[in-house]
């Protein structure tokens, strides 16, 4: 049997003012209200509105930078730690941080060398993408995006770090009142349950079905509570040995929407089960767990589509997704998750 990975608990608000930022460029596919979402990134004047556009078609959620913030790792943390950097480092510090791996330091270096360039040319586009051989990731839209930012970096920081200013004040700040408390909340259930339980076990049910095999293959494992992320995890590689993950911790109930009268996570529920395709791939999984290929071809539809509903299924909480590096992803059905449905329709109904 395999050895645990030792647990270091974390928290921080930084952690959601990155994730919020994510969800509110990419509101349908995590169920938040496109008008809404759109009316936030209205706040800010457009030419900064902008920059944080672009910042979002390549830069991941940086969960290694937040890491190495210092305490209490907020909002105001964040934006000190990027102040306190030359704005020509402030872009390599969020994308790679401290990331030590081949691969990584040969995009940094491709990166670093784009500063100054004055065109995009197609031999740039062609190394970008082979950096991502296995993905789709390097569109024209995610090229154009990139070599902008880094051709010019130093402009691209002090325009970044300005914009996640106003952000801050504008939106952010008021909803780290609602945040921190349900973090602290959900990082103390977390850690009472990880004194008796297996911790794949416990991953799954935070995050609502999702099964992540290569947790068990790292010697530490850094795991913090997400407010704006639930039911989704967000994960990384640290280097070679840890791993870290934001997991939901969003009290049950709650709306990303303040004041928002119906449970998001009922209202996602109900959506995916009102479409006859998603109805056909839960029968599909009740059978046996299945990749998006296996699901593409029994389905005749193609691997995008079928994708895009199994992200509908994740959503509303209705399948299990096994991640492992070594092998696609594996969807199954979930069995919890048409019960606990029913449940939150009953309670919203009745009043309760």
């Amino acid at each position: 049997m395999a050895q645990q990975p030792q647990i270091i608990w974390e928290q921080g608000s930084a952690y959601d003012l990155f994730v919020s930022l994510w969800i509110i460029h990419r509101p349908d596919e995590f169920g938040l209200r496109p008008s809404w979402a759109a009316g936030v990134r209205s706040r800010l004047p457009l030419p900064l509105r902008d920059v944080l556009e672009q910042s979002q078609v390549f830069i991941n959620v940086p969960l290694n930078w937040v890491y190495t913030l210092p305490q209490p790792k907020d909002a105001q943390t964040a934006l000190d730690t990027l102040n306190a950097l030359p704005p020509e480092d402030r872009l390599p510090a969020l994308v790679f941080d401290q990331k030590l791996d081949e691969r990584s330091i040969a995009y940094r270096e491709f990166l670093l060398a784009l500063d100054g360039k004055q065109r995009l040319t197609s031999n740039i586009e062609k190394e970008i993408k082979g950096f991502f051989t296995k993905s789709k990731k390097a569109t024209k839209a995610f090229n154009r995006a990139l070599f902008d930012a880094w051709s010019n970096r130093a402009s691209f920081g002090e325009q970044f770090t300005k914009a996640l200013e106003v952000y801050v004040e504008n939106f952010f700040l008021e909803e780290e009142a609602r945040i921190i408390p349900a973090q602290a909340e959900a990082l103390k259930n977390a850690q009472q349950r990880a004194k008796g339980e297996d911790l794949l076990s416990i991953l799954e049910d935070l995050s609502a079905g999702v099964r992540m095999d290569w947790a068990s293959g790292v010697s530490e494992l850094i795991l913090a509570p997400s407010f704006w992320g639930s039911p989704f995890v967000f994960f990384d590689a640290l280097d070679e040995d840890t791993g870290i993950i934001l997991f939901g911790g969003r009290p049950k109930g709650e709306t990303l929407v303040p004041g928002e009268l119906v449970p998001e996570d009922l209202l996602n529920a109900l959506k995916a089960l009102a479409d006859p395709t998603r109805l056909r791939i839960l029968r599909y999984l009740q059978e046996e767990p299945r990749t998006p290929s296996e699901l593409a071809k029994i389905l005749r539809l193609r691997p995008p589509t079928v994708i895009h509903h199994l992200r509908s299924l994740r959503l509303a909480g209705l399948v299990h997704v096994t991640v492992s590096p070594k092998s696609d992803r594996r969807y199954a059905y979930r069995n919890e998750g048409l019960g606990e449905t029913m449940k939150t329709l009953e309670v919203f109904i009745s009043g309760d």
